[in-house]
């Protein structure tokens, strides 16, 4: 089971947004808004400050941590402000008080926040990202614009053209609404920039910008009791929980998800479309000829969608097309070099792969040269194809004796070399080689018949500074007395006298 991924208070918070949101369905039953919501709605933006700054300790960005409890914490003060001090008192705040002043250092605090993250924060590799700047700016831009365009006919007409609404009333709910699109239209480009788990966020800002708006009309629309208490709680919280991931994502950013991608790329869709509805229902009040226009453009914008969604189909098409040409060319080069490098008879490196692996081990290490003993007879007794069958058979019981402390090859013909991946001492290096002589000389089976092998075995230590042709040129001379000694044995590099070493003594 997975750990909760937020600090212990979160649990409380979600908690408490779910008991408010069951007192808020009640409240809608009776009618009216019970006063309990409103002291459980008292506790949410509190609670969710409180959180936030428990999250700053666990936070790998501490900055952002910080600033976004600290912006919390003026949202919280102004709740309690206003709730406590008049919505519990069924008295009517003033225009602009304290309460209004800690709204806009809350909205103007998360407004510096997101323009400084969208600065600093991490971007994704470029391979991994499905938009360029120019798109994710321009669909968050549209977003915005639509979402102010919605804002301004359903909430701020009605409220400018009211003459009961003070001039500073005006303005200050108009700033609102301005600041709501702003944070919106940020969010939406921090979530394509670097991909965080911003998804809470986001869905917490829709929930402000959704309240404002009806609390905008709450003069000739009806809301439902305790509709905008319920969005403000969930964004909230949505706010809390969306700033305290975006704070402890680890560095480099996680994918975002596909179903947020999606909708994300959704979104200036649904705002076409919202622009195209709020045209409609407002030309229905023009005449015959301003009816038609409107009709007119709604139908050119909705084939020029469709000709974008068409040409995105068809570019995403091609973009999946030109990945697996990719792939397949990748798998391709991958083969070349692995056949360039390996023998194809028995997989193991070949001579250049072999060369190329020691070229890039620098430090210490062993190498054992292998002869194969009697071989020759096999194929000219059972033919060649009996004698792959059993260097195919040696390659299996060479890679099986030497992992995991080498990596084997095959020379060529009946020679096998191991190269150590670490510096081993004489006893070890004995002991390997022990391991082989014996695994080797097991008999093999030819043509339902067994025969017996035996393999001679020349190592050599390599030093720091000792070059590739020196090392094999020492393992080699040592192998050639392990054959001329008889066979079956093991000779070492080390145990030779100066007049057969192949490099200058002290190397």
């Amino acid at each position: 089971m997975r750990p909760f991924p937020l600090p212990t208070l979160f649990v409380p918070l979600l908690l408490l947004a779910a008991a408010h949101s069951v007192s808020l369905i009640y409240s809608h039953r009776a009618g009216e808004l019970l006063t309990v919501s409103d002291r459980l709605y008292l506790f949410v933006p509190a609670l969710a400050a409180l959180a936030s700054w428990q999250a700053v300790r666990g936070a790998r960005d501490r900055r952002l941590a910080v600033w976004a409890a600290a912006c919390l914490a003026f949202l919280a003060g102004a709740e309690v402000i206003l709730v406590a001090a008049y919505d519990l008192r069924d008295l009517r705040a003033p225009d602009y008080g304290v309460g209004d002043a800690l709204y806009h250092a809350y909205y103007l605090g998360l407004v510096a926040l997101l323009l400084g993250a969208a600065r600093t924060g991490p971007r994704p590799a470029p391979r991994e990202r499905r938009l360029t700047p120019p798109e994710w700016v321009l669909d968050s831009l549209i977003t915005g614009v639509v979402v102010a365009e919605l804002s301004w006919v359903l909430g701020l007409v009605p409220l400018l053209a009211d003459p009961r609404a003070t001039l500073l009333f005006k303005s200050v709910n108009v700033s609102y609404v301005m600041l709501d699109v702003i944070l919106l239209t940020l969010v939406l480009l921090r979530l394509r920039v670097d991909r965080a788990p911003t998804w809470p966020l986001v869905a917490g800002l829709l929930a402000y910008v959704a309240a404002d708006l009806l609390y905008l009309v709450d003069g000739p629309v009806r809301i439902p009791v305790g509709l905008t208490d319920l969005l403000w709680t969930w964004g909230t919280t949505g706010q809390a929980v969306g700033f305290a991931l975006l704070a402890r994502r680890s560095a480099p950013a996680a994918p975002t998800p596909a179903a947020v991608t999606l909708i994300v790329r959704t979104l200036p869709y649904l705002a076409v479309l919202t622009a195209c509805l709020i045209l409609i229902f407002n030309g229905l009040s023009l005449d015959l000829r301003g009816r038609g226009v409107v009709w007119f453009t709604v139908t050119v914008f909705a084939l020029v969608m469709i000709r974008q969604a068409y040409t995105l189909s068809e570019t995403t098409r091609l973009n999946r097309l030109l990945a697996e040409q990719a792939a397949q060319l990748r798998g391709s080069r991958d083969e070349m070099e692995y056949r360039a490098l390996h023998d194809s008879l028995t997989g193991l490196l070949n001579r250049d792969g072999f060369r190329q692996l020691m070229q890039a081990q620098t430090g210490p290490r062993t190498l054992l040269m292998l002869d194969l003993d009697g071989f020759k007879p096999v194929n000219d007794t059972h033919g060649h194809a009996a004698g792959d069958r059993v260097l195919r058979d040696v390659a299996r019981r060479i890679h099986e004796v030497g992992e995991p402390w080498f990596d084997a090859a095959r020379l060529g013909g009946d020679e096998f070399a191991l190269l150590s991946r670490a510096p081993l001492d004489a006893p070890q290096v004995r002991q390997v080689a022990t391991r082989l002589i014996e695994r080797l000389s097991d008999p093999f089976d030819v043509r339902g018949g067994h025969m017996t092998l035996g393999v001679s075995v020349g190592a050599a230590q390599g030093e720091p500074g000792v070059s590739p042709d020196a090392l094999l040129g020492r393992a080699d001379a040592a192998l050639y007395l392990a054959k001329r000694g008889g066979g079956g044995q093991l000779r070492e590099a080390a145990a030779l006298p100066d007049a057969l070493r192949t490099d200058p003594p002290g190397q």
